[in-house]
């Protein structure tokens, strides 16, 4: 009966103490998100698509620390895709392949989504990491991609980092053959820095496309400089070998006239072709570089981004006319817990062979904080664009509404 006793306890002390040991290696980190979105879109004076809905979504991140130097990270989201009401937003319900989570997969409501499931392996000035992850270039996002593959930086003296996905364009095949692929390097100085951006893109078929870039950033006090230009070569995705081309520009000047305002403009240009296909970016685009209407809240990027007609602002008429556009911005601290953005923005196509397309988008946003980590989020978007297609002489006019709120808990 004492051997009995003794064994009951140390069960008990097994069992109280694993869980603080899981505790110490793994820390949880995410967002739970509730919004609601409202779209009024007028064409030629008729009112074509007006809706109103909510959606959610429950995102945790996790790390566990394997040993020294050795970690795994996943990232899942839950109750993404689908708006409150929809018969699938709860049980089990088909899939919506009308929606999909950035890089090419069904989604409903009640499914949960694994984004990054990667290990990582750090010795000495080599970090590893295997598995599904994401990739960016920053700046233009030139790079943007989330799918599984290697990744190896080098902190020597110039940082590199070299990484390989394998793509299949998302086709979800068991014998992926596509491949993006590249380095970045990065410079840096007292008051500079630089990123080399170096990648290509072979599908196994006729897509074969690479990507040269360059950016740099300068802080002068008070000013901000930030440039961009990238190169596009090689086959595009066309069976009847449609060369694949792209050199586009972005300048971003702020200036910081007070520590609780900021004004801003940008320049966006890139070469249009009436023969060849426009590329601006490679990867899936996972991360949705939208520039237009960032206003400092977390809704421009989501669901009132206007896609299918700002699919990327250097092809924003999505028939590889490039653009020649500007914008200014403001960013506003009003409070600790207040903070507001406006922006007004004007673009049209550079080459108006096949498509004439002009107009100008404005937005304001407002964040503020309720509580730690808890906002209340609002935007407002207003769109208007003439659209001719010179092959037709066919015209349109495009005007829209757009307002998105939310609540969004960090943890």
């Amino acid at each position: 009966m004492k051997m009995l006793k003794v064994a009951l306890a140390a069960l008990v002390m097994v069992a109280m103490v694993t869980p603080v040991i899981a505790e110490d290696r793994l820390s949880l980190s995410g967002e739970m998100r509730v919004r609601a979105f409202h779209n009024d879109i007028d064409i030629d004076g008729v009112d074509s698509d007006t809706n109103t809905y909510a959606n959610q979504r429950l995102r945790i991140a996790g790390k566990i620390a394997v040993a020294e130097g050795v970690s795994v990270t996943f990232r899942t989201d839950i109750t993404e895709g689908t708006n409150w009401g929809d018969s699938s937003s709860f049980g089990s319900g088909p899939d919506n392949p009308e929606r999909s989570n950035g890089f090419g997969h069904a989604r409903s409501g009640s499914q949960q989504q694994w984004d990054r499931a990667h290990l990582d392996i750090t010795k000495g000035d080599f970090h590893l990491r295997a598995g599904q992850q994401y990739v960016g270039s920053g700046g233009t996002w030139a790079v943007d991609t989330q799918d599984s593959g290697l990744a190896l930086d080098i902190a020597a003296g110039v940082p590199v980092k070299l990484f390989m996905i394998v793509d299949d364009d998302n086709g979800g095949t068991n014998n992926a053959d596509a491949f993006l692929y590249g380095a970045f390097a990065d410079f840096k100085g007292d008051s500079f820095k630089s990123k080399l951006i170096l990648s290509g893109y072979n599908d196994g078929e006729e897509e074969e496309v690479y990507l040269v870039g360059v950016n740099g950033t300068l802080n002068l006090d008070a000013i901000k400089l930030f440039g961009e230009v990238d190169f596009f070569t090689g086959d595009s995705d066309d069976a009847a070998g449609v060369d694949a081309f792209g050199t586009q520009l972005f300048v971003d000047a702020s200036l910081a006239a007070s520590d609780t305002a900021t004004f801003g403009a940008q320049l966006f240009y890139a070469l249009g072709d009436d023969e060849d296909k426009q590329y601006v970016r490679l990867g899936n685009g996972f991360n949705g570089w939208d520039p237009v209407y960032d206003v400092g809240t977390n809704l421009d990027n989501e669901e009132i981004k206007l896609t299918g007609f700002f699919f990327n602002v250097f092809d924003f008429t999505e028939q590889s006319a490039g653009v020649v556009g500007g914008r200014l911005y403001t960013a506003l601290k009003l409070s600790d817990s207040l903070n507001l953005g406006a922006s007004a923005a004007y673009l049209q196509e550079e080459e108006d062979a096949i498509v004439e397309k002009d107009g100008y988008a404005l937005a304001a946003g407002l964040t503020y904080a309720i509580l730690e980590n808890t906002s209340i989020q609002l935007q407002l978007q207003y769109e208007d664009f003439d659209v001719e297609t010179v092959a037709t002489g066919v015209t349109s006019d495009y005007d829209a509404f757009r307002a998105g709120t939310g609540i969004f808990v960090k943890f």
